[in-house]
């Protein structure tokens, strides 16, 4: 789901986006990148995975490789 949120200054509209989703009982989240991870048997499983894919792009960052 989107929520509608404006920073009060000027006209500009955010959408804050819920990133994970079930689908046909299978769970998925989209990356900021745009990239569809998933599936996942639980909600849960799928939170864990996008830990583990931020820390990844973290070393990855941290070592000037940054996908």
């Amino acid at each position: 789901m989107a929520d509608r949120k404006t920073d009060g200054e000027d006209t500009k509209r955010f959408f804050k986006m819920d990133r994970f989703y079930q689908m046909n009982a299978q769970w998925f989240y989209m990356t900021r990148e745009g990239e569809e991870r998933g599936p996942f048997d639980s909600k849960r499983d799928a939170e864990g995975d996008l830990i583990d894919y931020i820390r990844h792009l973290a070393q990855l960052e941290a070592f000037g490789q940054k996908k």
